[in-house]
């Protein structure tokens, strides 16, 4: 996948996250990893594995492929 799939899919978990009215640092904690990382994520910066990204959808919810529905 190229780049800027992780830089659209960032975004959206970041607009998300904050429309959920959470701080990086609260979802961070929520999610079970480090508020760090969870900004490289949203940056597009860092891929996130699996697991995280079922965790993230479950925090938001919605099922994985929603969450990586892009269009």
């Amino acid at each position: 996948m190229s780049n800027d799939f992780y830089i659209k899919l960032g975004k959206k978990i970041y607009r998300s996250r904050r429309e959920m009215g959470l701080s990086r640092e609260k979802f961070a904690e929520l999610a079970g990893m480090n508020d760090y990382y969870l900004g490289e994520i949203e940056r597009g910066e860092k891929k996130a594995s699996l697991d995280t990204l079922f965790k993230i959808a479950g925090l938001f919810n919605i099922k994985i492929h929603e969450l990586l529905n892009l269009d």
